[in-house]
């Protein structure tokens, strides 16, 4: 059975001067019948209404729209499995892995005002979130941690007990200055000891997982920038490849007219052997 996913966004003013709601609909039909549409996630988020002003966090990019349509259409992927997103921002990401089923989903971010967005907008869609307690919000199911973190800061003792299946990002290589933290933070992520099974090793199939494994989305406006993202990944023996391809997702926003999903790739990391 084909689906198609449109999605119809309503902004409306916040009290706050420099923000608006936006209202995201994912919508889904069968392709055998077009009138039996319905609405399968409707994500309401707090944005800022010009992310030219610095308020980058709080904006809505084309790449969290892409990870977005990615986790929808492979739900199979994120469900059940423990999941970890850098630079959430307002954590539409985190609301479309709720959805999926993930078993444990972990929100974090650098900048304390785009956590505190972060949150509301996980209490606008009724998302039951975990903030600190991280042993309570392993028993628990459908719940979300919201979690300050800074790549420069971060210890190997901060993220030990996490252990994600999957690790997520979306447009988090925009630095070639926060380029060397973002690898450290990732190989920390991706480490497992010997009795876990320490890396992934290659298959024919790009989506099958033999341990813990990430998904970057990324546009990249600056190639030095991404070379230098690269060339830090491999030197720290992490396997990037492209799979916005040929993994493409179905297309959700046919009539987002201004958002270029070409523009996107698909970044999957592992450790290598």
């Amino acid at each position: 059975m084909h689906f198609m996913r449109n999605l119809l966004s309503k902004d409306s003013l916040l009290n706050k001067t420099n923000h608006i709601y936006k209202e995201i609909s994912f919508l889904s039909s069968t392709h055998d019948n077009v009138s039996s549409s319905l609405i399968s996630v409707v994500a309401r988020l707090s944005c800022s209404s010009n992310m030219l002003e610095g308020d980058t966090g709080c904006s809505l990019w084309p790449s969290s729209l892409f990870l977005s349509e990615f986790i929808l259409s492979y739900p199979e992927i994120f469900s059940t499995k423990c999941c970890f997103e850098l630079g959430s921002g307002v954590g539409l990401v985190g609301i479309c892995l709720n959805y999926v089923g993930a078993s444990k989903v972990i929100l974090t971010d650098g900048d304390t005002s785009t956590l505190t967005n972060m949150k509301e907008n996980m209490e606008l869609n009724n998302v039951c979130i975990k903030l600190e307690d991280f042993e309570e919000l392993k028993e628990s199911k459908n719940k979300v941690e919201c979690k300050y973190l800074s790549w420069e800061e971060a210890s190997e003792s901060d993220l030990r007990g996490y252990q994600p299946d999957i690790v997520l990002g979306a447009d988090i290589v925009y630095d070639p200055v926060c380029v060397p933290h973002l690898v450290r933070v990732l190989s920390m992520l991706l480490r497992r000891d010997s009795k876990q099974g320490e890396v992934n090793r290659k298959s024919g199939d790009e989506l099958e997982m033999d341990g813990p494994v990430a998904y970057i989305a990324t546009v990249v406006r600056n190639a030095e920038t991404f070379n230098c993202f690269a060339k830090a990944a491999a030197d720290a023996k992490l396997s990037a490849i492209n799979i916005g391809s040929s993994t493409a997702p179905s297309n959700f926003l046919p009539y987002m007219l201004s958002y270029d999903r070409s523009s996107v790739q698909l970044l999957k990391i592992t450790l290598s052997s």
